[in-house]
């Protein structure tokens, strides 16, 4: 069992963007920092076999327009 921190989210991410999406190996753990990146950016958290080395596995969704 894997636990990541918001540290290390961060490292990987550079740049956060609302609604990005992030995969992580089945059985990852968050710390309590890093749960709160997630809230707070509101990143969908995959879990995934391929997710083993690279957490970024689908780009960042376009921002939502109301029109």
């Amino acid at each position: 069992m894997r636990i990541v921190t918001e540290a290390e989210i961060r490292s990987r991410v550079r740049t956060p963007v609302t609604g990005m999406v992030l995969c992580f190996p089945p059985g990852t753990r968050f710390s309590p920092s890093a749960m709160d990146f997630i809230k707070q950016w509101r990143v969908e958290v995959r879990f995934e076999e391929s997710a083993a080395g690279d957490t970024s596995c689908v780009p960042p969704r376009p921002p939502v327009s109301f029109s």
